[in-house]
């Protein structure tokens, strides 16, 4: 029996770009835009969209069928899963 072919992420122009600009809004895989949305940002993305893809780079992917380790992109999609960023997100509490 044959297995499908795995499908392989689509690189980016910038790997920020598989998240969602919280500055801008610009969707998984859109440039980020002006002020007025009217205009693409061509040479960078915004610093708190390139902030935010290291500190979901910096955990462990917790879908079942990923679990990409930490620094790994997500595996069998372009973005990153929804489940990463949200436990990127999450705050953690440390006792001294």
């Amino acid at each position: 029996m044959t297995q499908p072919i795995p499908r392989q992420p689509v690189p980016y122009r910038f790997a920020a770009m598989a998240i969602l600009c919280t500055w801008c809004r610009a969707r998984p895989g859109q440039l980020c835009t002006n002020q007025r949305g009217t205009q693409d940002r061509r040479k960078d993305v915004h610093t708190t969209r390139g902030i935010d893809w290291i500190r979901v780079m910096s955990t462990q992917c917790p879908e079942r069928i990923c679990q990409a380790p930490a620094g790994q992109p997500c595996t069998l999609a372009p973005n990153v899963h929804q489940a990463r960023t949200l436990a990127a997100n999450t705050p953690t509490t440390t006792t001294p």
